[in-house]
C-alpha cells in the first residue's frame, strides 16, 4: 500500500521536476471553498483564493472572491452564472471584476466521473474589458471502490483551452493540463491539492506557469 501511494505521489510530482527547467513562474494558490445544497436544482458555491509567486521569495500577487450559482436542467447537465472580484497588491495595476457564464455535462461511467465544461468570461480591469472563451474536460476516479468514502484518496485531472480576446489587441491562446489528488476528511469535507501547468499566449508572448493549487472544501 505505501509503494502504491508513492507510485501516485511520483506521478503527481513529475511535471514539477520535469518542467523545472522551462517555467517562468512559479505559484502557490490555497483556496477556501464552500458549496450549499439545498435538495434542489440549485446549487451555491463560493471561494477566496489567495495567488503567491515563489519565483525569488514568497510574495503575494491577489487575493479573490468567487461567488457562483448554477441549475440543474436534466440530461447530466447544468447551467450557472458567477461574480468574481480580484484585489490586486500592484498599485500600478487595476482591480479586477469578472462575471461567468457556463454550462456542464458531467456523467459517471462506473466510478469515473468525466465532465464538460463551457464558460464565456467578461473580465473588467478599468476601463479594459476582455472576453474568454474556455473549454475544459475534467475527470475524477476514487482510489479506493466505486465510491468516496471517509479517509479515503482521489484522483482529479483535466486539460482546458482559453480563447481570449479584446478590442484593438491580438486574440491570445492558453492552454492548462492539471492533475491532482484529494482526501475526504469527513462527509462534508475534502483536501485537495492539484499541479497545473499553463501555457499563456502561446502563438506570440509565451508565459510558462506551474500552479500549486491547495484547497480546502466544504459542504453544507
Amino acid at each position: 500500500m505505501i509503494l502504491y501511494y508513492f507510485r501516485i505521489f511520483t506521478f503527481l510530482f513529475l511535471p514539477v521536476i520535469s518542467t523545472a527547467q522551462i517555467v517562468d513562474s512559479f505559484i502557490v494558490q490555497p483556496s477556501i471553498n464552500v458549496r450549499w445544497d439545498n435538495n434542489s436544482r440549485w446549487r451555491f458555491n463560493s471561494a477566496i483564493e489567495h495567488r503567491n509567486i515563489i519565483n525569488n521569495g514568497w510574495n503575494a500577487l491577489h487575493i479573490q472572491a468567487v461567488q457562483f450559482a448554477s441549475y440543474e436542467i436534466g440530461f447530466y447537465s447544468q447551467i450557472g452564472v458567477g461574480i468574481m472580484y480580484r484585489e490586486i497588491f500592484d498599485d500600478q495595476r487595476p482591480e479586477e471584476i469578472r462575471f461567468t457564464e457556463q454550462y456542464v455535462y458531467a456523467r459517471k461511467f462506473n466510478n469515473l466521473r468525466i465532465a464538460h465544461r463551457f464558460r464565456w468570461d467578461q473580465r473588467i480591469r478599468g476601463e479594459a474589458l476582455t472576453h474568454r472563451w474556455r473549454y475544459r474536460l475534467s475527470s475524477s476516479v476514487p482510489l479506493s471502490g466505486g465510491n468516496l468514502d471517509i479517509s479515503e484518496y482521489y484522483i482529479t485531472s483535466s486539460i482546458e483551452a482559453v480563447f481570449i480576446a479584446q478590442a484593438n489587441e491580438k486574440p491570445g491562446y492558453d492552454q492548462r493540463v492539471a492533475i491532482g489528488i484529494g482526501r475526504a476528511l469527513s462527509n462534508n469535507i475534502k483536501l485537495q491539492m492539484v499541479t497545473e501547468y499553463r501555457w499563456e499566449d502561446y502563438t506570440q508572448d509565451i508565459n510558462r506557469s506551474l500552479f500549486i493549487n491547495l484547497g480546502v472544501f466544504y459542504s453544507l
